[in-house]
């Protein structure tokens, strides 16, 4: 995801006529006197620097020169923040630690952030500069102290050095965040949008195709594209206006409503209503709002009571069915916390939203435009369709059910498919190549993988790639090999079992995922990253921890929210002294290539 940020900022520079960075900020450092040396960034037209993010540091710890003080110019404020509008002058003071001469190279480390007063703020930046003195004017000092220096957030003044650890990278989400604090209102939406497009790529995604399409679908014949269309933009709508009310609340209140949906008494329910809608679909009956309704409806909307079915379904689509977070939509959750500026956090969740939904809008649009005249291809449209609500309705239980029982109901599906399409039925006459015996060729394929599963779910198997695995003669082996697909983690709940762990695993480093079983895309990491060779190999180095927050209980809650976690997946990582390194934090999917250069970065 940092390199679609990177390429919107680019983009948005490039198209507004905006200063590439390398334009609008230039440090310099140089010699001031014989025990004090300067550094300066040359600010480009319109452009301002946080001064809270100016820092500067020892870039050489261990070179016997030690920065004793800083001295820099005023700040001034702007938007209730304290900026440069001009270049900070800043002066450090130097001195040395033991009874040395001659020329040295002094190199220091140069953080800052700052923005373009058009609207477009800049990612952080951390450079070295050096330079060469004479050390013989450098006064004998006892040992200084070369932690992190920060600019002063008041008028004129010396700071003296102070001990820090403050961070001088930050996070994914918190970069997205700084998007929306600092961006003009249609970069947000043009970036969120982005964002949007690519978020609809995710398995959080995926099961909403069925939905939207069998709703569409359902409307029967003589549709048409251009209702087709409207449907689609209004079930798009009804999921924007979900997102962006379930995300503001939780941006305000740290109250994740999507979580809150995966109750099992919820997604039975769901479930259950997605099996309804596929019988209606196999014409076992139909589904109709009384008429004393839709006579209402009609009167005060003017249009058929379709369109409210549609909004209702996509509303509690993007409630129950895709509630992981991504790192767009953790950075918008983050800046609404932090600033309580719902308005803004807002509009940047409906345009991510959005985003999401223009692929859904053509899918929609597409399953009015090809949609058959009635016949004998309608009935096997419509049946398609119900098959795909069933997957959708056992995708969605298999949340709370054990994963043979849920193998068990992909087998009984498929059976049940295979049956339709005519796998035991006999082919009467010569026929080798008609369209008979290609249907049977395939109802016998599907048939035999869903006795597979029914078999292999009977007897304790849960990989449907492998769903024999029990009858095997060497099971005990192959058990052992399935169960080692990925690392094993220490499962926990609470906030006392991981401080117990972080203070008996002092001197190493650790990783903890937050992990719910109704998010898909934890079990995409846990199927395709964590099991990943190479991954395996890199995370030896790392005590592994699991936060399971399935149930959204107290517990759950509560050390989600002493981490900043809206929801998951998402991966912390703590150093040897137990400390969270939080610039190294991911949310969000991400595959075994991206992983492991994000573990060669910490």
């Amino acid at each position: 995801m940092r390199w679609l940020l990177f390429l919107l900022i680019s983009l948005n520079v490039w198209a507004v006529g905006f200063l590439q960075p390398d334009e609008a900020f230039k440090p310099k450092i140089s010699v001031i006197d014989g025990e004090t040396i300067g550094v300066e960034i040359e600010l480009g037209e319109k452009i301002y620097l946080y001064a809270e993010k100016v820092k500067v540091e020892d870039a050489d710890l261990k070179d016997g020169i030690d920065f004793v003080s800083v001295n820099m110019n005023e700040a001034v404020a702007h938007e209730d923040e304290r900026v440069f509008e001009d270049s900070p002058a800043i002066r450090i003071k130097l001195s040395k630690n033991s009874d040395f001469s001659g020329e040295r190279t002094v190199r220091v480390k140069l953080s800052y952030q700052g923005c373009s007063s058009a609207g477009l703020c800049y990612e952080p930046t951390e450079t070295i500069l050096q330079i060469a003195m004479n050390t013989d004017k450098l006064p004998l000092g006892s040992g200084g102290n070369n932690s992190i220096l920060k600019a002063p957030a008041v008028e004129t003044a010396t700071l003296q050095v102070t001990e820090s650890k403050e961070e001088t990278k930050i996070s994914e989400t918190d970069q997205i965040a700084s998007v929306i604090q600092g961006g003009s209102l249609w970069f947000i939406i043009l970036s969120f949008f982005g964002f949007g497009l690519l978020l609809a790529l995710t398995p959080c995604v995926f099961p909403m195709i069925p939905i939207i399409s069998s709703v569409i679908v359902a409307q029967g014949a003589g549709l048409g594209t251009r209702k087709a269309f409207w449907l689609s933009v209004v079930y798009v709508l009804a999921m924007a206006v979900a997102y962006t009310i379930a995300g503001v609340l939780a941006g305000l209140f740290g109250a994740n409503l999507q979580a809150a949906f995966q109750t099992p008494w919820i997604i039975t329910l769901f479930s259950l209503i997605f099996v309804v809608l596929a019988m209606s679909m196999f014409d076992l009956f139909e589904l109709q709002i009384p008429n004393v309704i839709q006579s209402r409806i009609t009167q005060i909307s003017g249009q058929r009571s379709g369109i409210v079915g549609v909004a209702i379904m996509g509303f509690l689509s993007a409630l129950i069915v895709g509630p992981c977070v991504a790192a767009p939509l953790a950075g918008a959750l983050i800046y609404i916390g932090q600033t309580g500026d719902a308005l803004l956090g807002g509009v940047a969740l409906f345009a991510l939203s959005i985003g999401m939904g223009v692929p859904l809008v053509a899918i929609g649009t597409s399953a009015g435009k090809f949609m058959p005249r009635p016949g004998v291809w309608m009935d096997t449209v419509k049946s398609i369709f119900g098959v795909m609500l069933i997957g959708v309705s056992i995708w969605m239980i298999s949340r709370i059910l054990d994963e043979n029982i849920s193998m068990m109901l992909w087998g009984a599906l498929a059976v049940f498919v295979a049956i339709n399409i005519g796998a035991l039925e006999p082919i009467r006459g010569r026929c080798i190549k008609c369209q008979r015996a290609n249907k049977k060729a395939l109802g016998l394929i599907i048939l035999l993988y869903g006795m597979s599963l029914l078999l292999g779910g009977m007897s304790g198997a849960t990989n449907p790639l492998h769903p024999l695995d029990p009858f095997l003669p060497n099971k005990e082996a192959v058990a052992s090999v399935t169960q080692k697909q990925h690392k094993t983690f220490e499962r926990i709940t609470s906030i006392e079992e991981l401080d117990a762990i972080l203070a008996e695993n002092k001197g190493k480093r650790i990783m903890v995922d937050f992990y719910a079983d109704w998010c898909s895309a934890c079990k995409e990491l846990e199927e395709k990253t964590f099991s990943d060779e190479s991954v395996k190999t890199a995370m030896d180095s790392y005590v592994l921890v699991k936060v399971d927050v399935t149930a959204n209980d107290e517990a759950a809650r509560a050390i989600s929210s002493k981490y900043g976690i809206f929801g998951p997946p998402a991966i912390l990582f703590f150093d040897k002294n137990g400390e969270r390194t939080k610039s190294s934090d991911i949310v969000g999917f991400k595959d075994p290539q991206e992983f492991l250069k994000h573990l060669g970065a910490i």
